[in-house]
């Protein structure tokens, strides 16, 4: 269980990091719009999946 939170974890570190290098080389209004949501959607699953434990 903590290993998949790991991997999970890095993971999201990974996606994160591409997406900052990829905005930040092509700075475009509506790419920052949809890498936002895309982070987003990304941490609200990861947190989702985290804390649900309780609700199965």
């Amino acid at each position: 269980m903590l290993l998949d939170r790991i991997v999970a974890l890095v993971a999201l570190a990974t996606l994160t990091g591409y997406l900052g290098i990829f905005v930040f080389s092509v700075p475009r209004t509506a790419l920052f719009v949809v890498t936002g949501a895309v982070l987003c959607l990304a941490f609200y699953d990861f947190w989702n999946q985290l804390f649900r434990q309780g609700r199965k």
